[in-house]
């Protein structure tokens, strides 16, 4: 069972490797028909390679990497999608890594050494003892899926979260406080405001009104107590009024 680290991530990827064998005079069935009775006689002599295998060249490139690479608690190599294709011989399988985000760099070093210095080098010296031909070898790899560490995970996502909320509920809640104090003040100013006005509004009536009685006693040429008046506004008694004589 695969077992991974809580600390670590987990990246489950494909590598793809492409085997390309090439001669300028030999076809790809003879090419093909040739390594595999190669391989062939390499099972007999060491049992690598079951004799019931449909194809020896997939079972020897199966064996040699389930055999050579080391795996782990964390570390997990399927061997899928093998296939041959015409162009001289291009032998192409993909192997599936299931390993720690950590451990993939090594884990693709150890494939990479493997098939290509240790599997293709055998191709070629066993084939070689008949044609000459020429090998290369191309790989790539492709991200299925990466899982991070869950509880890492949850944390970093509901931090921003919460500040959020927070600076949200604090903006609201200012802007709350200044509308109701801008309207207290407003309401404070503006009553300030009219009974200044109001009270402005009365002296200036009562300095008219001191002023027109004025100008009225100059033009009739009476004399007016003015202090009477005012102490006898309200009520029911005439201010005394004497002709003046020229």
């Amino acid at each position: 069972m695969l077992r991974t680290n809580n600390k670590t991530s987990l990246t489950i990827r494909e590598i793809e490797y492409s085997i390309r064998i090439r001669d300028k005079e030999t076809s790809f069935t003879e090419l093909r028909d040739l390594l595999r009775s190669e391989l062939t006689k390499f099972s007999a002599n060491s049992g690598r390679i079951r004799h019931e295998a449909s194809n020896p060249i997939q079972e020897f490139l199966r064996s040699n990497i389930e055999r050579s690479i080391i795996k782990g608690d964390s570390t997990q190599i399927y061997f899928i999608n093998y296939r041959e294709k015409e162009g001289s011989l291009r032998i192409v399988f993909t192997l599936l890594v299931i390993t720690d985000n950590i451990n993939f760099a090594p884990t693709r070093q150890a494939l990479d050494y493997l098939v290509k210095d240790t599997i293709v080098d055998y191709f070629e010296e066993i084939l070689e003892r008949h044609i000459p031909v020429n090998i290369s070898v191309q790989a790539n790899d492709k991200e299925i899926a990466n899982f991070a560490d869950s509880a890492t995970s949850t944390k970093h996502s509901q931090r921003p979260g919460r500040d959020f909320l927070t600076r949200a509920f604090a903006i609201v809640a200012l802007a709350i406080s200044m509308g109701l104090g801008g309207a207290f003040a407003y309401k404070m100013l503006n009553s300030n405001t009219q009974n200044e006005n109001a009270k402005l509004k009365e002296d200036y009536i009562n300095l008219l009104l001191e002023k027109k009685i004025i100008e009225a006693v100059k033009d009739q040429k009476f004399t007016i107590n003015l202090y009477k008046i005012a102490d006898t506004t309200g009520s029911n008694h005439n201010p005394s009024v004497s002709p003046k004589s020229k």
